[in-house]
C-alpha cells in the first residue's frame, strides 16, 4: 500500500480505533483468514483503513526492541523503522551533542519518523525537525507532538529555503536508499546507495553545511572515511555487538579523531585516536583469553589502542588480542581458550567428534565461516554440546568458551 492512500491522521481517526485493538491482538498477522475475521466483525471499515493498521501493528513489533516502548504508540514506515537510531544510540548521541557544541536551536534535516528528534528534545535542545516526504513529516508531527518539537515539511537543501534560520546545529541522516515511486509502509526495502552524492540530502551539501555551522551526521558502518573532511571526527558506535553507525563530528573543536563507542547492557564505553595507527606489542603465544574487539573497534583502527588499554598483547596475524585477565567492557568480548586444536582439518574433525554443533568465528581467517565448516565436515554428535571455535591469523584455531565475568 502506497503511504499516500492512507494518512497517518486517518490511523487516529475514531472509525480506527476498534481496529487497532482487535488486530493488536491478532498473534500471526500473515495469517490471511486472521485478518478475514477482522474484516468480518467490521463489514463498515475501509479494507485500507484495515491493511494500513495491520501493517502499523506488525512495524510497532519488530521495532520495539530497536526503538523502544515510544515505537508502541508511534506511527511507522517499514524503511524509517530500518534506518531509524536505535534509541539508546539516540539517547547517547543527543547528550554527547550537548555535551560538545552545547544547547540550543538544532536541525534535524531528514528526521523521518521523528526517532532522533524525541532524543534530542529529551537532552533539552529546541528541536526544529524537517521532513521533506510528506507522510513522514505528518506521522513525526504525531509522533512528536509530546516534546512540543517543531516539525516543517520541507526541503533544507532547496538554495531559497530559510528552513534553517535560527538553526546554531544541524543534525542530519540522509537517506542512503534508492527511492523508486512512493515510500512505502508494506515492508519492501529499496535499494542501498553507495555513492554518497546520492544520498539525500547529498553528501556534498552536507559538508558545504557544516561550513555554516557544526554539524553531525549519522552515515552506515561501511562509510568511508576519505568522504569526510580531513579534520572532521569519525566515531564508529556499536551496539549490543553490532557496529549500527558511524557519526560524522563537522565544526569547532574537531581534529581528526577516530573513536570507537560501544553500548551494552546499559553501559557505554568509549576509545579514541588521533594521528596514524601504531604498532602495538604482538605475541604469538596465546594466554588464558582471547579478546575479541568489537567491529567498530576494528574499522576505527583503534585494536592497537585497545590492547593497550587492556594491558594486552595483538596474537599475531590478525586483529585478536591475548592476556590472562581483562577488564570488563562492552569495547570487546573476551573468550576463554579450552585448547589449541591441531592444524591441519583431519586433526580438527576428530577432536570435534564428541561435540553438537559449531560456531565459527573466523575474523582473522583467509576463508569465511561456511568454508571453514565445509573443509572440516564435522557432523554434530547427537546431544553433544556446541562448541565456538576461533580461527586466527596463520590459520590457528582455537577451542573457546565465553568468559562471563
Amino acid at each position: 500500500m502506497a503511504t499516500g492512500t492512507i494518512r497517518p491522521r486517518d490511523l487516529l481517526s475514531a472509525d480506527a480505533a476498534p481496529l487497532w485493538r482487535d488486530l493488536s491482538e491478532v498473534p500471526d498477522l500473515a495469517e490471511p483468514a486472521a485478518l478475514a475475521r477482522v474484516r468480518r466483525a467490521h463489514p463498515d471499515a475501509d479494507p485500507a483503513l484495515v491493511a494500513a493498521i495491520a501493517t502499523q501493528v506488525g512495524l510497532r513489533r519488530r521495532a520495539l526492541d530497536r526503538l523502544g516502548r515510544w515505537s508502541q504508540e508511534a506511527i511507522l514506515d517499514a524503511e524509517a523503522v530500518q534506518q531509524a537510531t536505535r534509541a539508546a544510540v539516540a539517547r547517547y548521541r543527543a547528550e554527547a551533542i550537548a555535551a560538545r557544541w552545547g544547547l540550543g536551536h538544532i536541525a534535524d534535516i531528514g528526521c523521518g519518523i521523528g526517532s532522533d528528534a524525541r532524543a534530542l528534545a529529551e537532552a533539552g535542545f529546541e528541536v526544529r525537525a524537517i521532513e521533506r516526504d510528506p507522510w513522514r513529516a505528518e506521522a513525526a508531527s504525531v509522533n512528536l507532538r509530546p516534546h512540543a518539537v517543531e516539525v516543517v515539511c520541507a526541503d533544507a537543501t532547496q538554495p531559497a529555503s530559510d528552513v534553517l534560520d535560527g538553526c546554531r546545529i544541524a543534525y542530519v541522516d540522509p537517506a542512503r536508499r534508492e527511492h523508486d515511486g512512493p515510500r512505502r509502509i508494506d515492508g519492501r526495502r529499496p535499494h542501498p546507495l553507495s555513492d554518497p552524492s546520492e544520498w539525500s540530502p547529498p553528501w556534498p551539501w552536507v559538508m558545504a553545511l557544516s561550513e555554516r555551522m557544526p554539524v553531525v551526521a549519522k552515515v552506515a558502518p561501511g562509510f568511508n572515511a576519505r568522504h569526510a573532511p580531513l579534520d572532521a571526527d569519525l566515531e564508529w558506535i556499536d551496539h549490543d555487538g553490532d557496529t549500527v553507525e558511524v557519526t560524522v563530528w563537522m565544526g569547532p573543536g574537531t581534529r581528526g579523531e577516530r573513536r570507537a563507542t560501544a553500548l551494552a547492557g546499559g553501559v557505554t564505553d568509549s576509545l579514541a585516536c588521533v594521528g596514524p595507527t601504531r604498532d602495538g606489542l604482538t605475541t604469538s603465544q596465546a594466554q588464558g583469553l582471547l579478546i575479541e574487539p568489537t567491529p567498530g573497534v576494528v574499522r576505527a583502527g583503534l585494536v592497537v589502542s585497545l590492547a593497550e588499554r587492556l594491558s594486552a598483547a595483538l596474537l599475531d596475524g590478525g586483529q585478536w588480542l591475548t592476556a590472562d585477565d581483562v577488564a570488563s567492557t562492552p569495547l570487546a568480548r573476551a573468550w576463554r581458550v579450552i585448547t589449541e586444536l591441531p592444524g591441519e582439518p583431519r586433526g580438527v574433525r576428530e577432536w570435534l567428534r564428541p561435540y553438537g554443533a559449531v560456531t565459527w568465528k573466523t575474523i582473522d581467517a583467509g576463508v569465511p565461516a561456511h568454508e571453514w565448516d565445509r573443509r572440516i565436515g564435522h557432523r554434530p554428535a547427537r546431544g553433544g554440546i556446541p562448541i565456538t571455535l576461533v580461527v586466527t591469523g596463520h590459520d590457528r584455531v582455537f577451542a573457546v568458551e565465553r568468559d562471563l565475568r
